[in-house]
Parts: C-alpha cells; sequence; structure tokens
C-alpha cells in the first residue's frame, strides 16, 4: 500500500500550474517605440506643412526697372496655400515659363515677384521685335513658321543684295484670319537688333523686297546679319 500525497485533490480539479512571470518590456525597446511614433508624426506633420503652402518667388537682391529676371536673382519662401494674393505672385511652378521676362518697375531685395510686374520680351537675347510686310508670293509662298530663319533680299538696285540673313521669325500673320484680310497684306515679324532694324527698313522703303526661307542653310557672309 503506498504513502499517501501530502497534497490532497478535491475529484474533477486539475493539478496546480506553475506561476509565470510577465516580462515587462526593457527600456531600450520603449524608447525605439518612441522614436518610431515621433519619426512618424514628425513625416505627417512635413507632408502637412507642404500641402498647405506654396513656394513665391521673392528678389534675392535689389532688382531695377528693364531688367530681365533670372532664376539666379530670386529664392523662395513659403506662403500659405489660401492667402488671398497669391494668385498674383510668381511660384516655382511660374518661373520658368517667365525666366527673361522683363521686370517693368523696381522690386527691392525680399520683395515679392508679382506676375504685374513682369513683361513679356519683345524678341529673344534682347533684341527688337520688327515687322515686314510683304506679299505672300514674295515670302516664301507663305510657308514660314515661327522660330524660322530668313534671308532678306532687296532687289530694288541695279544688283540684288542679301541685306539680313539668318534672323528669327516670331510670328507670322495668319492668312485665314479675318484681321489678315482687313490689312490686306501678308507680314512676318522678326527678331532683329538695332543695325538689322535699319537695313530692313531702308529696303522695305526701296520696295522689291524678298524673303527666303534660311533655316538650316548656311550663313551669307557680308549680309547684314
Amino acid at each position: 500500500m503506498g504513502i499517501p500525497s501530502a497534497v490532497t485533490r478535491e475529484a474533477g480539479t486539475s493539478p496546480p500550474r506553475a506561476h509565470r512571470s510577465k516580462r515587462r518590456p526593457s527600456v531600450s525597446h520603449l524608447l525605439i517605440g518612441a522614436v518610431a511614433i515621433l519619426a512618424f508624426v514628425l513625416n505627417y506633420l512635413a507632408l502637412q506643412d507642404r500641402e498647405s503652402t506654396v513656394l513665391v518667388a521673392v528678389a534675392d537682391r535689389p532688382l531695377s526697372s528693364g531688367a530681365q529676371l533670372g532664376v539666379e536673382d530670386v529664392r523662395f519662401v513659403p506662403v500659405p496655400s489660401d492667402f488671398a494674393g497669391l494668385g498674383s505672385m510668381v511660384t516655382e511652378e511660374e518661373l520658368g515659363a517667365r525666366e527673361g521676362w522683363i521686370l517693368d518697375s523696381v522690386v527691392p531685395a525680399e520683395g515679392v515677384i508679382s506676375e504685374q510686374a513682369l513683361v513679356r520680351p519683345s524678341a529673344p537675347s534682347g533684341l527688337r521685335a520688327m515687322s515686314i510686310p510683304i506679299e505672300v508670293e514674295h515670302a516664301a509662298g507663305g510657308g514660314l513658321e515661327a522660330g524660322d530663319r530668313i534671308d532678306v533680299v532687296s532687289a530694288a538696285g541695279e544688283e540684288a543684295v542679301y541685306v539680313v540673313s539668318g534672323v528669327e521669325v516670331i510670328s507670322v500673320a495668319d492668312s485665314s484670319s479675318a484681321a489678315f484680310g482687313a490689312m490686306g497684306a501678308y507680314h512676318i515679324v522678326v527678331a532683329v537688333d538695332a543695325e538689322q532694324a535699319l537695313l530692313i527698313a531702308d529696303a522695305i522703303e526701296g520696295g522689291a523686297v524678298e524673303i527666303l526661307r534660311s533655316t538650316g542653310a548656311e550663313p551669307i557672309d557680308g549680309s547684314g546679319g
């Protein structure tokens, strides 16, 4: 007959389980969790901040009236996206389309660059815009387009001469428009310097002007171009 156990159990009860201690998170684990949460919050706030502001151009130094606006002339500052005057300011996205435009007023350092202060240049590279009235049949058959290069020839004298060569076409009269019919003559607008403008004006005054499309052609030596 065996020796009875010192621990008696009631019928239907299970044996007692050994007590297990619960492990508490260490300080390092708590710090890692806190840093992760803080990083998430900061990233969220940064994204929210970028969405609620727009970068606008301000003068990095005093800019004079008549100066060409360049990206090196400005820096960008954030402005709330719901600011009432934002629509008149030049934003970072818009600057590319306005670079090279002319300021028609003085802008002090830190002054906002407004759209109203900028004027589209008459011609690229600081040149002048000049209109040449001419019949279509004497202007490469009217096949000229903006961006083409042309030569102007004068046949008013005993011998035809090149007046200018390789000047850029800025725009061309729209022969299908009502305005073209009212003017009664085809015309092109070209970018010229001061000397070229005088040479072309003399040729127009003398009559017998021919315009050649010279896009991609070799330059003419001895011309006014």
